[in-house]
């Protein structure tokens, strides 16, 4: 007899049978007579008696598993994805995290969700690589209006449109630009029934998908989005502007409350972002260290997908924690 009590031959037995025969639980308690429960605590204690032992062999070659555990720790994250970036060509990088967030899409969602993304170049390749079948009844919406009049596939509710198809769920758009001139046209425009009724479905969302942008990398696309002047990225850089994300600035720190231009932003607030029960941030690229930092800080980011040479970078900034 083992100190479990349980005898020896039929830990074995069980043992094998549902580890090599690959017999459930149920089926085992079947043939030997007992109940389940007692299936369960005799496979516990062959484990105990080192009767079973298990390992497990990781078939990734390039794995990052202990650097994600690393940021997850450190961060508190609660999940850290890393894909491959050996290589330096940046539409592949693109190609990798969008991948990965896809795959990442399609294992948390659930039916009766309403999922928020934002813009951005590695977000609109992600309906690239959605591979579904089945239909979800799930609900994609843009948190942010759209950025100007070029590049519509990059924008939020082009992207929210190509993920319900490819997820066979539904889609809501927002009609309205991303930014506006000044603060009093923002109130026109949030005070409309249709745009008033779109901002509650915001704060139902129960994921955000979003890019994490670094403003003084994305100077040209914002300047041709047309809503941006260089005298408006010069001030967010004396302002400290470190990353922008669902169109809004924020600092090392994670604040938005100093900048000026947030306040003209059409879209989802920082703080009802930060009450989003599952926000994901997509980003790569070293030059965007200290961005993906800020949004962590500030509480705009429980999963990250990120490159390996960036998240090394993360890593190793520790000025705000």
């Amino acid at each position: 007899m083992s100190k479990n009590n349980y005898d020896i031959r039929l830990m074995v037995k069980c043992a094998q049978m549902y580890y090599d025969e690959g017999l459930n639980q149920g089926e085992i308690a079947e043939k030997l007579q007992i109940s389940k429960s007692s299936v369960s605590r005799i496979l516990s204690s062959a484990r105990n008696e080192n009767i079973v032992k298990i390992s497990v062999v990781n078939p990734i070659k390039n794995q990052y598993i202990d650097l994600e555990k690393q940021m997850e720790r450190k961060f508190k994250l609660k999940e850290v994805i890393i894909v491959d970036s050996m290589t330096n060509e940046p539409e592949e990088i693109k190609r990798e995290l969008a991948r990965a967030a896809a795959e990442y899409l399609k294992r948390v969602i659930k039916d009766d969700q309403i999922i928020g993304v934002t813009w951005g170049t590695t977000l609109s390749k992600i309906p690239e690589y959605v591979k579904n079948d089945r239909r979800n009844k799930v609900t994609f919406i843009p948190l942010v209006g759209g950025v100007g009049e070029t590049n519509i596939e990059i924008h939020s509710n082009s992207i929210a449109l190509e993920l319900s198809k490819k997820f066979k769920g539904e889609s809501r758009m927002l009609y309205a630009p991303s930014i506006v001139d000044n603060e009093d046209r923002k109130e026109i425009f949030i005070h409309d029934k249709n745009i008033q009724a779109f901002f509650e479905l915001m704060k139902k969302a129960d994921i955000a998908l979003m890019g994490i942008g670094f403003p003084l990398l994305n100077t040209s696309t914002l300047i041709e989005s047309g809503y941006f002047t260089l005298d408006d990225i010069e001030d967010l850089e004396r302002q400290g502007a470190t990353a922008d994300i669902c169109s809004m600035f924020i600092d090392k720190y994670g604040s938005g409350d100093k900048f000026e231009l947030n306040k003209r932003i059409i879209g989802i607030s920082l703080e009802s972002l930060k009450k989003v029960p599952l926000k994901i941030g997509v980003a790569g690229y070293i030059e965007k260290k200290k961005a993906i930092l800020a949004s962590i800080a500030g509480g705009y980011v429980d999963v990250l997908i990120v490159d390996s040479k960036t998240a090394e970078a993360v890593l190793d900034l520790s000025y705000a924690f």
